[in-house]
């Protein structure tokens, strides 16, 4: 009975995160990367297909019992390494991006070859 209301700090905080990936959704410039912040979503949306997946198999037929287990542990390992893959990817572009701008802000000198004079 004596049920409260949410605390309007959960509320703001929540409303923080919503508009937080909002921007980062609608960010046209293309700057920063949306799918870093979203794959935490993803692999447990994938986690609940997986799992109702392998629950369906369980009753399919008696083989479902051996079939469904396996099935998930499969499935759990190939989203988990495919969100690996995912992330590994988006960070190794955050660590080249400024190595890009600074390359474009000092442009390389032309390489010495073996018919140049040596200083």
């Amino acid at each position: 009975m004596n049920a409260e209301p949410p605390s309007s700090s959960a509320l703001s905080s929540l409303w923080q995160q919503i508009r937080a990936v909002l921007d980062l959704v609608l960010d046209l410039s293309f700057k920063r990367f949306v799918t870093p912040h979203l794959v935490r979503m993803l692999y447990v949306l994938s986690l609940l297909a997986a799992f109702m997946y392998a629950l369906s198999w369980l009753f399919y037929s008696w083989w479902g019992i051996i079939i469904a287990p396996a099935a998930f542990l499969l499935y759990l390992i190939i989203a988990r390494v495919t969100v690996e893959l995912i992330l590994a990817v988006f960070r190794i572009a955050e660590r080249i991006a400024p190595m890009a701008d600074d390359t474009a802000a000092n442009p390389a000198r032309k390489p010495a070859s073996f018919t140049d004079q040596v200083r």
